[in-house]
């Protein structure tokens, strides 16, 4: 790697606003997602993550509408490569560059603080590829680079030496080469970003769809079912999720998706956030994205 002196990647905060999910698809409108970004800004947080692959980039453009006209050396912006628009799947170096300028366009940024690939097998992360990752690190398009998964490839990830985070489920369900795992990316001198932090919890009571939020969310867990990629409940409520995961050593920050203002309250005081004075609020028609 090149010994060429890196612009520092903005400190984030111990909770992240994922921009996926339903707030890539019209069950949460864009007026809707925009507030909630607001929402999480005023409470301390400026970690947000999303991807191209999450609703054919509608979650960038969304979050790019959502921060226009912040500051942009307050805000930590993730996305990913390698999965693009339609879902294919594509590593090579000049696909993944391809990928991250057409990021920085929809999120309306001239760099990332993290760009990280999305799932890729370990021949995926080839030499040649890295080598580019690092050519864009040094033009000053990204800030870090690392790996979001799930599975043995984080294993080549912590082996290649080359990234500076790992992305990865953390939640009470997970098995013991898992955990090791993610010691092992600690060890490393890799900070752990947790996703999914509420997989395997014990679940309530199923209640009926009030939104379009919640048809999603009983969308995707019939297809869960269906592909047999359903986590069965673990040992730990749905309450005492998001804790655990905040406790685990190693665990730099947890990303969570979340569709209600008092559920991002909620994380935010367990993540140990200080709000900052509330924002202005902005009409129907000044909110960004409104349409």
């Amino acid at each position: 790697m090149s010994d060429t002196p890196q612009i520092p990647a903005t400190p984030f905060s111990r909770l992240g606003f994922g921009v996926t999910g339903p707030h890539a698809s019209p069950a949460v409108s864009r007026r809707e997602t925009a507030r909630l970004i607001a929402e999480a800004i005023d409470l301390g947080i400026n970690l947000f993550d999303t991807g191209p692959a999450y609703g054919r980039g509608e979650g960038e453009r969304r979050l790019g509408q959502a921060l226009h006209g912040r500051a942009r050396d307050q805000l930590y912006i993730a996305t990913k490569a390698g999965i693009d628009l339609h879902r294919h799947r594509d590593f090579s170096a000049g696909a993944v560059e391809m990928s991250l300028r057409g990021s920085l366009e929809r999120l309306q940024t001239p760099y990332v603080d993290l760009l990280l690939l999305h799932g890729p097998s370990a021949a995926d992360m080839s030499d040649r590829l890295l080598r580019r990752l690092e050519a864009l690190r040094e033009r000053g398009m990204i800030r870090q680079i690392g790996v979001c998964g799930r599975g043995p490839e984080l294993d080549a990830a912590i082996d290649a030496g080359a990234f500076d985070i790992l992305m990865a489920p953390v939640n009470a369900g997970l098995d013991a080469a898992a955990l090791t795992r993610l010691a092992r990316a600690s060890e490393a001198g890799m900070q752990v970003i947790g996703i999914e932090a509420i997989s395997g919890a014990a679940r309530a009571r199923p209640r009926l769809p009030a939104s379009g939020a919640d048809l999603w969310y009983l969308a995707r867990a019939a297809k869960q079912v269906m592909t047999g990629t359903r986590v069965p409940p673990g040992p730990v409520p749905s309450g005492g999720a998001l804790k655990w995961t905040l406790d685990q050593n190693g665990v730099s920050a947890v990303v969570c998706l979340t569709t209600r203002s008092a559920n991002l309250a909620a994380n935010a005081r367990l993540a140990g956030l200080e709000a900052r004075s509330v924002s202005p609020q902005l009409s129907g028609r000044d909110l960004p994205g409104a349409q």
